[in-house]
């Protein structure tokens, strides 16, 4: 714990200087245009990914940790509906990476993925096996409140419950860390050089 908070420390602070230099990164743009808007493929750069990436991993963090720190008992809005709204660039970043690793990729694309892809693996696991995270999911899939939601808004909890479930966030402490070791070396086998 004590690491993880030093980690988060060192993250946020990573975060807050890099805010002014990454305000210019394409990739961290919205989108605009059509269809609720699309990627500006025309203005990214190989370079870009890496800030990218790096700085929407720790503004997702800070989310997660504002909705983990919420003294508030679990609800749906202060849970879910915040995970719904959280990581919209780390999201966003992800469809264009996708795109450039599938179709798009390049050697110096390649070099890229080789050392992101263990990152973004890394920052799945410490959002799946967030213990305070899952405890307020786990607190809203078993309570009362559930059956007062919608059908949408009940599918959605029980949708991150289960993402949760299966990605191990019931497993203990020793069995989490096997799964991310798992993790890290199926990315590795995956980013191999073509």
């Amino acid at each position: 714990m004590k690491k993880l908070m030093t980690i988060f420390l060192m993250g946020t602070t990573l975060f807050a200087a890099n805010a002014q230099t990454n305000s210019d990164n394409p990739l961290l743009k919205k989108w605009t245009g059509p269809y609720g808007g699309v990627p500006a493929f025309n203005e990214y750069k190989v370079s870009d990914f890496k800030p990218a990436i790096q700085f929407a991993i720790q503004e997702k963090l800070s989310e997660i940790d504002a909705i983990t720190s919420n003294p508030k008992p679990a609800t749906f809005d202060n849970t879910i509906a915040a995970l719904e709204r959280s990581g919209k660039a780390i999201s966003r970043i992800y469809a264009v990476y996708g795109i450039y690793g599938s179709t798009l990729s390049t050697p110096e694309f390649d070099n890229v993925e080789t050392e992101m892809s263990p990152k973004l693996s890394e920052f799945n696991d410490k959002i799946y096996q967030n213990k305070k995270l899952f405890t307020r999911i786990e607190a809203l899939y078993n309570s009362k409140e559930k059956k007062k939601l919608t059908s949408e808004q009940q599918r959605l909890v029980w949708l991150y419950y289960t993402d949760f479930v299966r990605e191990g966030a019931k497993l203990n402490d020793k069995d989490k860390e096997k799964v991310a070791k798992i993790n890290q070396e199926a990315i590795l086998m995956v980013c191999l050089p073509r």
